[in-house]
């Protein structure tokens, strides 16, 4: 069986075509953006610029039914600035989900590192890709398809995902539709004509908390 490090040079290996997809090339070796100008390389960056520590002090526990995220990118670790690629480590427990969402600017690339994750995508004909991961399983995410992840397991799962832009974005369905003030003929329309009681309850659920 490989060891815990040579399945992260193996996942991390996977991710270098995938990060020379989305962003537009460097023009330089590097570019860590200066606290003053975020538009101007620092002159002479250290080699600590360069590692981040964000991924291992996430939390190791992970309650049932929930899940948390931790994201690497160009927002908190500068030295991703023109590199292309973000990365991302999730936790969650038995019957923990992350969300539908998706990425308007990457694709994503998700490996296994623990327990077991049914993962899926919907393409724009609307047809569902789903597939029972285990640990050491890799799966593409594509760029703008609605994706979920589910721990459909017994005990807590590990993924590591890659996305190849420095900025992914993320957007959430329910919050879009529900939480952004879009009118109620439009969302009922939308959705086959979801009666009012309804459509108000759901809003409820997504109105920002003050």
């Amino acid at each position: 069986m490989a060891s815990s490090f040579q399945v992260l040079l193996i996942f991390f290996a996977l991710t270098v075509t995938l990060s020379n997809s989305a962003d537009p090339d460097p023009l330089q070796d590097y570019c860590l953006p200066t606290q003053a100008q975020q538009h101007q390389c620092k002159s002479s960056p250290s080699p600590s610029d360069f590692v981040s520590r964000v991924l291992g002090n996430a939390p190791n526990s992970q309650p049932p039914q929930t899940w948390n995220a931790s994201l690497l990118s160009s927002a908190n670790f500068p030295a991703l600035n023109t590199m292309g690629l973000s990365i991302v480590r999730a936790r969650l427990g038995v019957g923990g989900t992350v969300p539908l969402h998706y990425h308007p600017r990457a694709s994503e690339l998700i490996y296994i590192a623990e327990g077991e994750v049914e993962a899926g995508f919907v393409d724009s004909n609307n047809v569902l890709f789903a597939q029972t991961l285990q640990p050491g399983d890799v799966m593409i995410l594509p760029k703008g398809m609605l994706h979920y992840q589910y721990n459909s397991g017994s005990s807590r799962a590990t993924v590591l995902a890659s996305l190849d832009s420095q900025s992914p974005g993320i957007v959430l369905p329910g919050p879009g539709v529900f939480g952004s003030g879009i009118r109620d003929e439009v969302i009922a329309s939308s959705l086959g004509g979801l009666d009012h009681a309804t459509l108000e309850a759901v809003k409820a659920k997504f109105k920002p908390r003050s």
